[in-house]
Order: structure tokens, then C-alpha cells, then sequence
């Protein structure tokens, strides 16, 4: 068995679980939005920065009021924070009681002098890293300094990857690096997409066998919904949409259920004048209650905590669409959000990539951006892992016409 040869001594890690974040208040919203819309990666208007500008303002101008109103159904913001935060220390516990005395990794201590970890990697803070609203990137990496941090574990909250999702997080972390050599030093390695790992779908297997067994007899349908993504971006050869059928097709198989039959995949919330993928989440309601179906159970398969998408828009909006037209019962399958079993399976991931990463130098589970590896998920990709081409590149991953530079399965940077 070999060990690297880096690990004579102890490596402070920060363990960051990144996802997009939202407002806490009211005064939060707009600017909240305005990040939003002014994101080329989650919103790509062509010509450049002023028309994407123009084009965000008449967005927030018309949604703004509507959208706070929204939030306000929540208590005024977004819950995403706070459960993220919840994770954060559920996870730093989980982490704690499961290690031991050789294992890859150990809790930092208060107080105690750095000499006393033996662990190759000693966890200094577990933390929440958003990419539209506070703590976004720059605060995280302040936050690794003031622990004395050598290196970022990226732990995303995105089950399955894309350019709106884990690519736009990871391009903020690397233009911020890129601008601050005060942050230069410190490695920055992420955690790979999960939505096919075999845990991951019994966790998502065990919720939706409990909530389709509580449905009330009658015609029964299980709408798969996922965050919508536009056309463009699929033609670039995004690999969300084929990840996100995947997830879906994995976990129904699991539970005998027949595509068409007895589940639709489908896709929520697009806005913006550009065109998005289909069918959308509204359409699929009407198309299955028309055909008689009385009971409705929603998915949320790309979400793994709630926030507006799902306490707002599928448990009130979608709910009072399908009854209007027929629909007896109209409910949800739990997110994970802080549960148990969603923190072991994070914190199994972490120990596990520790372990890879100390006894052979190099693990899929945990990508390096220094080294330029790929996940295992990723680098089936047409352009390489999607995600590391954002982080080395400092923009978009894929340009419209042609590939950037991309990532082989060696690891090695190849030329397109």
C-alpha cells in the first residue's frame, strides 16, 4: 500500500458545503436577485455584460414584489441557511464520534495544541458556502486563513452537477483566488457528484417506498421535478439532464415503477427570455390530471434541503394548480435537509476520500484542481469534468462553438 509522501505532517482542512444560497429577510431579496440574474452562468444573455445588466432589471422590476411575497410564506426568507447550518454541525459531530485513533482524518479541538492531532487531515471548521448571498466565497476563504487552513473540501449540496449549480460556485471560488494572492496558498479540493452512488439512491429508495405507499388508493402518478436548465446549455453538452434521468431512472427501477406509466420527469422554475427545457412542471400537472389521475406525489429529485422551489412553488402553487383541476391529494416526498442518514452519507463520503487520499496519493472521490483530476462521474463527459474546466479556466467551462481546454481521464491537461 502507498502513502504520500506529503503527509508527514498534519493538513488543516476546511470542509465547505456549498450550494446557492438565499435571502434571510426581506431586505435580502433584491439583492439576492440581482446576483442572480447577473450571473452569465445561471442566466446567459448574449452581447455582454450591459444587455445582461438591462435585462436583470426588467427581471427584478417585475418579479421583485411578487417574489418577496414569496419568501414571506417562509417567514420572510429563505430556510436554507439555517439547515445548512444545521448540517454543518450535525456533520462536524457525525465526523468527531467516527473517528478513532488511526483514522485519516480528526476534529480540531479548541485549546489544544496543534502537536496533540495525529490525524493526516484535521478538520479546523465545517461551515456553509453560498453562491448569491452570504457566506459566499471570499468570506469562506477568509474563514480558512483566520483557522490557518491548508486546504477547502468542497462538499457540494448539488446532487448532480451543472453550469448554473456546481459550475457557477466553483468559478466565483477560482476568480477570487485568482484575484487575492492572499488565498493563493490554499489547496482547494471538492467532493464528486453523488446522484448515482448506490447509498445515495437507497436513501432516496427508502422516501419515496414510504410516501408512494401512503398514497390513498386510486390513479397514482410520480412527477419527478428538477430544477429547470436552458436549451443552450444542453447543447453545450451540459450533463445535468442526463444525470438528473439517471438519478431517476436508478431509484423507480429500484421501486418497479415504469416511465410513463407511473413517473414523469419534468422541470421547474424558468424564467428569463431564453428558451428552457420541456416538459415543464406546470404542463406535466395538467397533461396527468386530465388523464384522470387523482393522486399526485412530487419528487424534487436535484434538492436535497427545501427552500422556495419546494415549500412554496410545489407545496403551495403546484398543490392549488392540481386541485383546480381535478386532483384529489397532492403531496411530497421529504428532502433530506439535516436528517441522519443524509449526514452519515456525507460524512462516510468524507471519511472514505480521506482514507483514498492518504494511502494512494490521489482519489476520484475528491478532486484536486491543482492536480487537474476529474470525478468518475465527470470524466465520461464529452468536454472533461465540467467543473474543473470552470474552476482552471476562471469562466464558463464550455464556450458556444467549441470546447475549452479539457481534462482526460489521466489527469493530464489535453488541448481540444
Amino acid at each position: 500500500m502507498k502513502t504520500s509522501s506529503n503527509m508527514n505532517t498534519s493538513k488543516r482542512v476546511l470542509l465547505a458545503l456549498y450550494n446557492m444560497g438565499g435571502p434571510a429577510g426581506q431586505t435580502e431579496v433584491e439583492p439576492f436577485l440581482r446576483a442572480l440574474f447577473t450571473d452569465p452562468d445561471l442566466l446567459d444573455i448574449p452581447f455582454g455584460r450591459w444587455l445582461q445588466n438591462f435585462v436583470a432589471d426588467k427581471i427584478i422590476r417585475k418579479r421583485l414584489e411578487e417574489v418577496k411575497a414569496r419568501y414571506r410564506l417562509m417567514g420572510g426568507g429563505s430556510p436554507q441557511l439555517p439547515i445548512t447550518e444545521r448540517v454543518a454541525e450535525k456533520l462536524n459531530a457525525f465526523l468527531r464520534n467516527a473517528t478513532h485513533s488511526d483514522a485519516p482524518l480528526s476534529i480540531a479541538t479548541p485549546g489544544t495544541s496543534p502537536e496533540a492531532h495525529k490525524a493526516p487531515y484535521e478538520i479546523v471548521a465545517v461551515t456553509p458556502l453560498f453562491r448569491y448571498s452570504e457566506p459566499r466565497a471570499e468570506t469562506i476563504l477568509d474563514l480558512c486563513l483566520k483557522h490557518n487552513a491548508d486546504e477547502m473540501w468542497l462538499v457540494s449540496q448539488y446532487p448532480q452537477c451543472a453550469r448554473a449549480t456546481t459550475g457557477t460556485s466553483l468559478r466565483e471560488l477560482g476568480l477570487v483566488q485568482r484575484k487575492q494572492n492572499k488565498f493563493s496558498n490554499i489547496r482547494v479540493r471538492s467532493l464528486a457528484s453523488y446522484g448515482d452512488d448506490p447509498d445515495f439512491l437507497a436513501m432516496w429508495c427508502e422516501r419515496l417506498r414510504q410516501s408512494w405507499a401512503q398514497l390513498p388508493q386510486g390513479k397514482r402518478h410520480l412527477l419527478i421535478s428538477a430544477h429547470n436548465l436552458p436549451l443552450s446549455y444542453v447543447a453545450e453538452g451540459d450533463p445535468y439532464p442526463s444525470q438528473i434521468r439517471r438519478t431517476a431512472q436508478e431509484v423507480t427501477r429500484r421501486l418497479g415503477l415504469h416511465e410513463g406509466l407511473d413517473w414523469t420527469l419534468c422541470w421547474q422554475s424558468a424564467v428569463g427570455p431564453v428558451r428552457w427545457m420541456s416538459p415543464t412542471t406546470e404542463a406535466s400537472i395538467e397533461k396527468i390530471c386530465a388523464e384522470g389521475v387523482e393522486h399526485v406525489l412530487v419528487w424534487p429529485v436535484a434538492f436535497v434541503s427545501d427552500h422556495i422551489e419546494t415549500l412554496v412553488e410545489i407545496d403551495l402553487e403546484y398543490a392549488e394548480m392540481a386541485h383546480k383541476r381535478g386532483c384529489k391529494t397532492f403531496s411530497r416526498v421529504k428532502n433530506f435537509d439535516s436528517d441522519d442518514d443524509f449526514i452519515s452519507f456525507l460524512g462516510r463520503q468524507i471519511i472514505r476520500a480521506a482514507g483514498d487520499l492518504l494511502h494512494n496519493s490521489s482519489t476520484p472521490l475528491l478532486r484536486d484542481f491543482k492536480e487537474r483530476r476529474t470525478g468518475p462521474f465527470c470524466a465520461a463527459q464529452p468536454g472533461g469534468c465540467l467543473c474543473a474546466n470552470y474552476y482552471l479556466s476562471g469562466r464558463a467551462g464550455l464556450e458556444r462553438g467549441k470546447l475549452l481546454p479539457r481534462l482526460d481521464e489521466n489527469s493530464k491537461l489535453a488541448s481540444t
